[in-house]
């Protein structure tokens, strides 16, 4: 995977001895593009991501599961899922969330050597999750410790915003009750592949939900960020 990743790096306008480093700029930069604000929404690529950690703490714990689902037109396109090796034994109490255990994570690779891979799937689409903001800020975490770079300023769609845009709900609904109501079955829930598959379907019965009046990116992005605010 490694090897297509740096044939993509011909012409990259950010120079640097390593290879590696000079994709993952070049992708981290890509992924924070804005003008994707002016993209009509049923002509955007999302991608929607879901991560499993050691714990919820943002400055300590790590990523050790990953997935991914592309969404085209209403369609998923593609599909990612990794593994990755924790630094230190994971904690008893998130094995009884989500039922990894290290066994699971003996022959994996380290993060550092996922991530490229993830930022070559993600792309220019647009990350989509459930609580997204979580996901978004242990990537960028990571990205700055291993790289130097980030994606904290990317542009990002929660599904439990875009759900009350739909249904002029005020209550911050847990994917639960987002699965009951659109009745959708999620398979291995709370594995990263599990979850991303659950939520992407639930986001694209709320897309077909959304007021007329939302038309671009930017116009679910503002109204999730004046929600935000309003938290």
């Amino acid at each position: 995977m490694l090897k297509s990743i740096f044939k993509g790096l011909t012409g990259k306008k950010k120079e640097t001895k390593d290879p590696l480093l000079a994709y993952v700029i070049n992708a981290c930069e890509k992924i924070e593009d804005r003008s994707v604000l002016k993209q009509p929404i049923h002509d955007t690529s999302f991608c929607v991501l879901d991560l499993e950690t050691t714990g919820l703490d943002m400055t300590t714990d790590v990523i050790i599961n990953i997935g991914a689902v592309k969404l085209k037109k209403g369609k998923i396109t593609k599909l990612f899922e990794a593994y990755t090796k924790p630094p230190f034994p994971i904690p008893p109490e998130s094995t009884e969330f989500h039922g990894m255990v290290d066994s699971m994570f003996e022959d994996k690779p380290v993060v550092g050597e996922v991530l490229p891979e993830l930022l070559q799937f993600i792309g220019d689409s647009v990350i989509v999750g459930h609580h997204i903001f979580f996901d978004i800020k242990m990537l960028h975490r990571h990205l700055k410790e291993l790289y130097g770079v980030g994606i904290d300023n990317t542009v990002w769609l929660d599904t439990m915003f875009l759900y009350q845009m739909a249904h002029e709900d005020q209550t911050h609904q847990p994917l639960e009750h987002l699965l009951e109501r659109y009745c959708v079955q999620c398979d291995q829930r709370h594995t990263a592949l599990g979850d991303v598959v659950a939520t992407a379907k639930v986001f694209m019965k709320i897309l077909k939900e959304l007021p007329p009046s939302y038309e671009t990116i930017g116009d679910l992005f503002r109204s999730q960020n004046e929600m935000r605010r309003k938290d």
